[in-house]
């Protein structure tokens, strides 16, 4: 059995400890016993869905980075997540944090927080990502937008689009692209077909990275992706075909 399967195994085993031992017990018995609670059930614990036990988990001194992480993958209240959250310590590490970003109950305060250091194209990877639910990709895409359009450097703005060949374009209609970013597109050579195509079907790219599309080797023998650059509507002029 691989290590995923081990921690599956392991995971289920807590549930069912939790589900079979403790989620009989009254509210106020699980509750108080979470600040002094043991392994195994301090683990245990971190299934159940009162935010109370949650924060008595997170003031128990043998809860550590394990019972963190369950808690962001499993608990159910936003009120816990906020809690688990505003612990630096659990915060910062990088399994937590895809945990959370997992956890449809994730608050959006929270999930600017951990958004907020991330590259682009990191951010653009999440929004893309089957492990995240809608909800949080959707919020992850808004951020990216305000990022696109507000802080981030012509750099990174580049480097998205190559290492997404264009793809993320999809997701910043109505945005425009800035004269420096453009520039930096027009200074290197582009190779990616696909990248070409997504910029061809763009509203938004300026007549300078269009000129600078066409005279691409990767368009010159392709007639379709060529008509493709001449019919955007931002196409330098005497790029157009000739009408009649």
């Amino acid at each position: 059995m691989d290590e995923d399967g081990r921690a599956d195994v392991e995971v289920l085993r807590l549930r069912q400890l939790f589900e079979r031992k403790l989620h009989g017990l009254a509210a106020e018995s699980r509750t108080a016993f979470a600040l002094t609670a043991e392994e195994p059930v301090l683990s245990a614990l971190c299934f159940d869905p009162l935010p109370a036990v949650a924060a008595q988990l997170l003031g128990n001194p043998r809860f550590g980075l394990q019972q963190a992480r369950l808690l962001a993958a499993h608990h159910p209240h936003p009120s816990a997540l906020q809690a688990l959250g505003a612990r630096e310590a659990f915060l910062r590490d990088a399994e937590v944090q895809r945990l959370l970003l997992r956890n449809v109950q994730l608050p959006p305060g929270l999930l600017q927080r951990i958004l907020g250091p991330r590259r682009l194209v990191e951010l653009f990877r999440l929004s893309v990502s089957r492990e995240l639910p809608e909800k949080n990709q959707r919020a992850t895409r808004e951020v990216l937008r305000q990022r696109f359009s507000s802080s981030a450097s012509a750099e990174e703005k580049v480097e998205l689009l190559f290492l997404s060949e264009g793809r993320v374009l999809a997701q910043l209609a109505g945005l425009p692209l800035d004269q420096k970013t453009a520039a930096l597109l027009c200074g290197r050579t582009i190779t990616s077909l696909l990248l070409v195509q997504n910029l061809a079907r763009w509203g938004a790219t300026p007549p300078a990275v269009l000129a600078h599309l066409l005279k691409q080797a990767v368009v010159k023998h392709q007639p379709q992706v060529r008509s493709l650059l001449q019919q955007h509507p931002n196409a330098p002029r005497g790029g157009r075909p000739p009408e009649g």
